[in-house]
């Protein structure tokens, strides 16, 4: 009993985390096309136009105690960072988001600015270029390898055993040129498959 009783309280005085990360490949929905970065609040309409229908409307606060669950695909709690999926665009500066994780429900919010918006190409290039990338927990094994080129069919460069860090130099469509430090600490370049054709994503921005 006095065990239990131990037990109970360190969880009570541990802290809360509630960030979000996406660690295996359905986390990411493969028809997403993109990120839409949150701020404080955001409104969702049922279509892309300010006098339709509100759907919902959250109010941010970044303390995790408080934040809601199922709605970012990324979050960041210290760093005020969040980032919901985006499964469509319109016109205008309007995005379709994915605002609950486990419904799937999506409506459309209107972009503050152009960097709001980042389609995988640019989230890549920004994020993963300045963070790395790591592989989803559960990643084919196949794929951790480095090619010549950006085919499949090219030459392999180097099989990955043990990864340390993967630097991103450029991303080229569900490519990325990378440096990788391995086991044996010998940097190798190469290209890397983070997407596959059918849009399922392998290997994601280390963001931090």
């Amino acid at each position: 009993m006095k065990k239990i009783l131990i037990i109970l309280c360190m969880l009570l005085i541990l802290p809360v985390w509630a960030d979000t990360m996406p660690f295996y490949v359905d986390s990411i929905p493969k028809n997403t096309i993109g990120m839409y970065q949150t701020g404080e609040k955001i409104t969702i309409y049922s279509h892309p136009e300010a006098n339709s229908r509100v759907v919902k409307q959250f109010n941010f606060s970044y303390n995790p105690e408080t934040m809601p669950d199922n709605v970012f695909a990324l979050l960041i709690n210290d760093r005020k960072l969040g980032f919901l999926f985006v499964s469509d665009i319109g016109d205008e500066g309007w995005v379709e988001v994915i605002y609950d994780r486990k419904t799937g429900s999506k409506g459309w919010v209107l972009t503050e600015d152009r960097l709001q918006f980042l389609p995988w190409l640019n989230f890549y290039n920004m994020y993963g270029r300045k963070y790395g990338l790591r592989f989803m927990k559960d990643s084919p094994d196949d794929l951790e390898i480095l090619k010549a080129k950006s085919e499949d069919l090219s030459q392999t460069v180097s099989t990955l055993r043990y990864v340390k860090q993967i630097r991103v130099t450029a991303i080229r469509g569900n490519w990325a040129l990378v440096s990788v430090v391995d086991v044996d600490k010998t940097p190798k370049m190469g290209y890397l498959r983070w997407r596959g054709d059918d849009g399922a994503i392998y290997a994601f921005p280390n963001i931090k």
